[in-house]
């Protein structure tokens, strides 16, 4: 069972994912590889310009009402991939991957422990011989800093054609035994001229990961670290300083 239902926002996500900070290292891990997977895919904030660039890509995602948008997007755009709609801790496809990425720190998204090694063991068996797995997760104090039970609004983003403003709030909540944060999103949809037109909200849990126990996971699961980061710029880990945690493994 995911941690979110995407079908509540599938059609408001693209209005405030829109981030890009990652994909130069994405397209850059790419290159020279002939077969790449990309996990939890989402609308495609990613697969969209790794197949713009050139790159042999499968999306997989448990979201249909994600992966229709994903669906649209390409052929909007006249792009193809290959599309799969399964679960990150169970899929089976034929084939092996020069390349495989789950990227937005969405690993995180997965909140069982054993849901995480069973996910990490199937994405290895599906790696070629020299092929890669990278994973992007967020450092737990800049991801920690919102979870205090207060609301927060993340943001307010113009609705396509003018047509309103969408208002992102938050309230989270952090469980340090279960070392889960919990909480909801509320989506408040405004007219032009202010009005609110609809309140939409979603329920959201993230598994908060340390270094030392992502690293317990990858070992376990038969991983070889091949470059740790705490950037999309390569820059050298930090702990508590640095905003991200990025493997890149074999």
């Amino acid at each position: 069972m995911p941690a979110m239902d995407y079908a509540r926002v599938a059609d408001l996500y693209d209005l405030y994912a829109t981030w890009e900070g990652d994909i130069p290292f994405f397209l850059e891990q790419a290159k020279g590889r002939q077969n790449v997977l990309e996990l939890m895919s989402g609308t495609g904030r990613l697969s969209v310009p790794l197949v713009e660039a050139g790159v042999q890509l499968t999306c997989l995602d448990s979201s249909p009402a994600m992966l229709s948008i994903l669906r649209r997007k390409l052929r909007e755009k006249g792009l193809t991939a290959q599309i799969v709609e399964a679960d990150v801790t169970s899929f089976d496809m034929p084939g092996r991957f020069d390349l495989i990425v789950i990227p937005f720190h969405s690993f995180s998204e997965i909140l069982e422990p054993e849901s995480q090694r069973r996910a990490l063991v199937t994405i290895r068996k599906h790696l070629s011989a020299d092929g890669r797995f990278v994973c992007t997760l967020q450092s737990p104090s800049p991801r920690l800093v919102m979870a205090d039970g207060m609301v927060h609004v993340r943001g307010r983003f113009r609705l396509p054609r003018g047509e309103g403003t969408l208002i992102l709030s938050t309230v989270e909540i952090y469980d340090d035994r279960a070392r889960l944060v919990r909480g909801t999103q509320f989506y408040e949809i405004l007219e032009s001229g202010g009005a609110l037109r609809e309140k939409r909200q979603m329920d959201v849990a993230f598994y908060v990961h340390t270094k030392a126990s992502m690293e317990n996971l990858l070992g376990e699961a038969g991983y070889r670290v091949l470059g740790f980061f705490g950037d999309y710029n390569g820059a050298e880990f930090q702990g508590d300083r640095s905003p991200f945690m990025i493997w890149v493994t074999t």
